[in-house]
């Protein structure tokens, strides 16, 4: 910055070599005398924020109208004019999911919690089915099976009378006790078996009297740790249970993309290796700047949507519309910068979808089981 006072001597404050010009010819630092004021520390602020500014605006307008522009320019070394890859990346993916999780998630909440619940007469039609699923299973079963059975029967049909009549006096147990009744399964293990242990010491009491051979494995053993400690913190309400790890899945999911972004960039190693010239980190730098224009897209999108939602216009097909626009930059970002004929690009770019939807499929399990143990 030419107008702060430089120093007479000639060694540089960060690293103490020898400075040639007004910059130190090693690490870059300016040569200039190191008390500032306020003034001058608030002008060199305004200056960078003004200058990321300036940088930013520009960076913008090639990713969004030539996609691939700015890969193939970091490619070329030609990088000083433009915004570094990664603090474009962090800076839009900081802006998008800050808009989306106070704005848009909000919103669906909302939406989710003015839809109507399922009527009361409803969940008792429910677990009078399941009444006439045991009294018939009960009936197809020889006669020594059904004295053996019969005891058992009883208890389960007894226990949906009480709830049938608990119902009646209190119908805001819908929820929980048509999940409690229903075979639901969550991580692979089955919820009714998880409603047996009333605490994880029980758990682990009934594995230990058990022979060693017939015991849980230890990651079976650590799911079910979980998921009783769920259950014991949601007091056994599933529906709960289950919207806190959506909404813990929901708040990381900005840290799935982020580490599916070098295995993106590995598939594209792989569909690209006969191009030699091109590096993994090229791979890397072309994925984050598509990154990048998809989330600027989507958002743009979802204002524009909310304009149109505050004008009371309807446009049926405007999420197809959107959806094309971003599929059509996809497109022209692969065909400009690895520039093959259209149908090469089309082909690779079905196979990048299907390898890419394995890929955050094992993401997105990973992370969610992941979520839940967080809790």
């Amino acid at each position: 910055m030419s107008h702060y006072q430089e120093r007479k001597e000639k060694n540089c404050l960060n690293c103490n070599a020898e400075v040639a010009g007004k910059y130190c010819q090693v690490c870059g630092q300016e040569n200039i005398e190191p008390k500032e004021s306020v003034w001058v520390l608030a002008t060199h602020f305004l200056h960078d924020m003004t200058h990321f500014d300036g940088k930013f605006f520009s960076t913008l307008k090639y990713l969004l109208f030539k996609p691939a522009f700015l890969s193939k320019e970091y490619l070329k070394g030609r990088r000083t004019s433009y915004l570094h890859p990664i603090r474009m990346y962090v800076f839009t993916s900081f802006v998008f999911f800050l808009i989306f999780f106070n704005f848009y998630q909000k919103e669906d909440a909302l939406k989710a919690n003015d839809e109507k619940k399922a009527p009361v007469a409803e969940v008792i039609k429910q677990i009078n089915d399941q009444k006439k699923t045991l009294e018939n299973t009960a009936l197809n079963l020889d006669s020594a099976a059904l004295k053996k059975e019969s005891e058992k029967t009883k208890i389960k049909v007894e226990k949906l009378n009480k709830e049938i009549a608990d119902l009646k006096k209190d119908s805001t147990k819908r929820d929980s006790i048509v999940l409690a009744n229903s075979n639901y399964t969550i991580f692979g293990e089955n919820w009714g078996d998880i409603q047996k242990s009333n605490s994880i010491k029980q758990y682990d009491s009934i594995q230990n009297s058990i022979p060693p051979a017939k015991r849980d494995g230890l990651f079976k053993q650590r799911i079910k740790h979980q998921l009783i400690h769920l259950k014991e913190k949601f007091k056994n309400d599933i529906t709960a249970m289950g919207q806190a790890i959506g909404e813990r899945f929901l708040h990381m999911f900005p840290q799935m993309l982020f580490v599916s972004l070098p295995f993106f960039a590995m598939i594209l190693q792989l569909l690209y290796v006969r191009r030699k010239q091109l590096y993994y980190v090229n791979h890397v730098v072309f994925t984050i700047h598509l990154y990048c224009g998809t989330f600027i897209l989507i958002l743009a999108s979802l204002l524009l949507g909310s304009i149109f939602e505050a004008m009371h216009i309807n446009l049926p097909t405007y999420a197809v519309i959107a959806y094309l626009i971003i599929l059509f930059y996809w497109y022209k970002s692969f065909r400009n910068f690895y520039s093959q004929s259209r149908r090469k690009t089309i082909f690779k770019f079905m196979v990048l979808f299907f390898l890419t939807m394995i890929l955050m499929s094992f993401l997105f399990v990973l992370f969610f089981v992941f979520s839940a143990f967080l809790i």
